[in-house]
């Protein structure tokens, strides 16, 4: 795990439960959009071969949403 992660981690353990679930939810939304965007970006090297819907369709089913 990069550092820079480790430290905010252990900034946030000193924080309040609300106030770390907070956090947890924004970086796992974050964390998502960089998986989807990463897809998108291979759709798009592939020249978009996979209909949008279906393409969307597999990452709500893959990673929530």
């Amino acid at each position: 795990m990069n550092q820079t992660l480790k430290k905010a981690i252990r900034e946030v353990e000193a924080l309040p439960e609300d106030e770390q679930e907070e956090l947890g939810r924004a970086l796992l939304d974050m964390a998502l959009r960089k998986k989807i965007d990463a897809r998108l970006e291979a759709a798009v090297k592939r020249g978009g071969a996979t209909p949008h819907d279906e393409f969307f369709a597999e990452l709500r089913a893959r990673y929530g949403g």
